[in-house]
């Protein structure tokens, strides 16, 4: 596609939608000095994180804590959640063994901010990661939840086990400590086992916990040793939710199909005006290129998995180490655990894969107001103009797969906020429309950023906006095959800024 081809399709999208939407789109604009001064992402801190890590206390994992901690330090976070499997006994080797590891390797390295977590086998659902705010309970809290909620850990349950009644209950729990943790659904497109009306119901049960589930799943690297992208190679069992179809079986460049689907699952939730979040991860267990095999069966004897000293005949694993692939930058207020936590709590962050862009500085301002990716920009009065900025950056050198990103263009995303829904499955936003689509050719320079905006005139409905871009020349993210490249096809996407017209 020429770039005078996309300039005509971008200026046709953006009329459309104003049609369709309401919101009376505009043109393309290129920052201004005073417009740009209204940057709400001139304070504060860029840190790159993991919140989905396992180690050799997960059974099935084959690294120690400090060696996972290292790995994220290597390959560029400032963040990193130590996740393992909740089970029968990973509630006391959590404790007493996994935890004491931890605490050494935040001492061994400082450059890190490292957070205990777990990977809660959801009752009746998929998985989430559980993240806590480092006190100096935050093992046996952690040790208590898997005791009484974990779905695979059911001596303590109150609730009938394994049903929706207990991940409630389990969520209420996680709403109830002080300070809160946060809960956020991994993998939820895997086994089609997590319903909407499941999800309404976390959010509803933990307002100030549940804030979302990972846009792109872990085991990115799985199509190189012959699985499907993501590991999601499954087409629906009987627990399935009946509604999902069988292409949300399969990732779509490197994400759910609930996030790449314009006006799908997750515009429904966004639709509502719930702060559900994206974010992306490595589901590091094993690296793709470790031919390593482990003794699984002595994590009931030991509490953790052992290598044993004999290799693979070929590689076998479908993990990349943590920030190798996945990023998700959060925006905080300061480098510090509580800072990040509360950045990915209100959708200060964005999602990327292979080091396509390392900042994304998506806004919203009036002329007296702005708001960030997770707030929300209250307009004074219905009709007023709303101009949307957006600054990426593409770093200048190779990834971590030996290729220089190159991003080729930007969709910008909106859809109406239409109120809370009374069908609890709904999984539609019929809304929400590609606004534009912005070719790298036509963009703007400050520095080393890449910058658009865009006009939203005549504002009378309340709405939502996000943005997606990609190196490659495809319209919208494809199906993954068997054969997909994940260094060649990469995607980022940001978090909304909402817009309330009161």
């Amino acid at each position: 596609m020429t770039s005078d081809s996309r300039i005509s399709r971008r200026v046709f999208l953006a009329r459309s939608a104003g049609l369709t939407l309401t919101l009376g789109a505009g043109s393309i604009w290129y920052p201004e000095s005073a417009r740009a001064a209204r940057n709400p992402y001139t304070r504060g801190a860029w840190l790159a994180g993991d919140h989905h890590i396992h180690t050799r206390f997960s059974g099935d994992g084959l690294y120690n804590i400090e060696e996972q901690v290292a790995h994220a330090a290597k390959y560029g976070l400032g963040w990193c959640v130590i996740t393992d499997h909740g089970g029968v006994h990973h509630d006391k080797i959590a404790l007493n063994q996994a935890y004491p590891e931890l605490v050494e390797a935040r001492k061994k390295h400082p450059e890190i901010l490292v957070f205990q977590g777990v990977e809660w086998n959801v009752p009746a659902a998929e998985h989430a990661s559980v993240i806590l705010p480092p006190t100096d309970n935050e093992a046996q809290l952690i040790s208590d939840f898997e005791a009484h909620f974990d779905r695979n850990n059911i001596s303590l349950h109150a609730t009938p086990p394994d049903s929706e009644a207990d991940a409630i209950a389990g969520i209420k729990y996680l709403q109830s400590l002080n300070p809160k943790p946060l809960f956020m659904a991994n993998h939820p497109a895997r086994n089609g086992v997590d319903s909407p009306h499941e999800m309404r119901g976390w959010a509803d049960a933990g307002p100030d916990v549940v804030r979302g589930f990972e846009g792109a799943p872990g085991h990115q690297a799985a199509t190189m040793t012959g699985r499907h992208r993501g590991d999601y190679d499954n087409d629906g069992g009987s627990d399935a939710f009946p509604g999902y179809p069988k292409e949300s079986y399969r990732t779509w460049g490197g994400y759910d199909w609930y996030v790449t689907t314009i006006g799908g699952l997750w515009d429904s939730l966004l639709g509502e005006g719930r702060p559900w979040y994206i974010t992306c991860d490595s589901d590091s267990h094993r690296h793709w290129d470790d031919r390593r095999l482990i003794d699984e069966s002595t994590y009931e004897t030991k509490g953790y998995a052992t290598v044993l000293d004999k290799l693979a005949e070929k590689n076998i694993y479908q993990d990349f180490y943590p920030g190798e692939y996945s990023k998700t930058w959060v925006h905080a207020e300061q480098r510090s655990h509580h800072a990040v936590l509360e950045a990915l709590r209100h959708g200060h962050m964005f999602t990327v894969l292979g080091g396509l862009v390392d900042r994304c500085e998506l806004f919203a301002h009036t002329k007296s107001r702005s708001a960030p990716m997770g707030d929300t920009l209250k307009l004074e009065r219905r009709g007023e103009e709303v101009i949307v900025n957006i600054r990426v950056r593409v770093p200048k050198g190779t990834n971590f797969g030996g290729i220089v990103p190159r991003l080729h263009h930007l969709d910008i995303i909106a859809g109406d906020i239409l109120g809370l829904t009374s069908d609890r499955n709904l999984m539609t936003n019929p809304t929400t429309k590609l606004v534009a689509q912005l070719d790298i050719a036509d963009a703007g320079r400050d520095g080393e950023y890449i910058t658009f905006e865009h006009k939203f005139s005549n504002v009378q409905k309340s709405f939502y906006v996000r943005v997606r871009g990609t190196n490659t020349d495809v319209d919208a993210p494809r199906m993954d095959l068997p054969d997909a490249k994940p260094w060649e096809d990469l995607w980022f996407y940001s978090n909304p800024v909402m817009i309330e017209v009161v």
